[in-house]
């Protein structure tokens, strides 16, 4: 598992580095097609070149890069070449890397493409959606949490507090969470905002003590003793426009996926 690990985290490394080879250095070897008319007049001036490899003004253009990048390229692709003469190169590898690099950089056009065509919703919208939902956007509850980077930690210590061990306490002698020095106290929060940090839905309507919930920093445990009428507004109506917004980008994103999928043959764990 950990050498899968290093190997995807490898190969991300690349992916991102391999972005700029492409993008400022045009298609890479696989994908281009001859073409007797284009010519480096035709690319623009050239700004660097390191063997075979050409860096022209153009592509620097393209993704509106500084005097400093050429410098940069230079640099990387010196290092790409010795890699080759190294024979460190995997041939294998490369060709994904470079199908990767273009696959994220389609895929960020896309994306870009929905955020910038989503609306953002009128205040009048979010007045409506905040009364169809008043318990997570007019109801503050004081959370309290613990979290801990093992599973089987977390589900011992869930244990416990179920029977009675005081959360505070336990958070403050095992807490990883920056509020540990405080008894794991967040304060009174909106459930909205819980949502707004990527929390389930358990967490946002949350009384009394919580499951064990997993997250990329590790596993939470949370506790709610109190509630109360919301006394910020403001930040109430910035956490629902927020949350109305990036709702209106995964439905859009929801469509285009489901929209390729339909016209496209998509094959899964052959």
């Amino acid at each position: 598992m950990g050498g899968k690990a290093v190997v995807w985290g490898a190969i991300a490394i690349i992916a991102a580095a391999t972005v700029w080879s492409i993008v400022s250095a045009g298609k890479p070897p696989e994908l281009q097609a001859p073409s007797v008319i284009e010519t480096e007049f035709a690319r623009g001036d050239t700004v660097a070149r390191v063997g075979d490899h050409v860096l022209y003004d153009t592509d620097l253009a393209l993704i509106r890069a500084d005097e400093d990048a050429v410098e940069s390229w230079t640099r990387d692709q010196l290092l790409a070449s010795s890699a080759v003469e190294a024979g460190l190169e995997n041939p294998a590898v490369s060709a994904f890397v470079s199908q990767r690099a273009v696959q994220v950089y389609l895929r960020d056009l896309m994306v870009d493409s929905i955020v910038s065509a989503t609306p953002w919703p009128s205040r009048q919208e979010v007045i409506v959606h905040m009364r169809n939902d008043p318990d997570m956007y007019f109801v503050e509850r004081h959370y309290y949490q613990i979290i801990v980077a093992d599973s089987a930690m977390a589900d011992s210590v869930h244990v416990r507090l179920g029977w009675g061990q005081n959360f505070q306490v336990t958070a403050r002698n095992i807490s990883i969470g920056q509020k540990a020095g405080i008894g794991g106290d967040l304060g009174y929060v909106t459930g909205a905002e819980m949502i707004a940090q990527g929390l389930p839905d358990e967490i946002a309507r949350l009384s009394g003590l919580s499951s064990v919930v997993r997250s990329s920093i590790g596993w939470h445990i949370f506790k709610v003793e109190e509630t109360r009428a919301l006394e910020d507004s403001l930040r109430a109506i910035q956490s629902a426009e927020q949350l109305i917004y990036e709702t209106r980008i995964q439905a859009s994103l929801d469509s285009v996926l489901q929209a390729a999928s339909e016209s496209l043959s998509v094959e899964v764990g052959i």
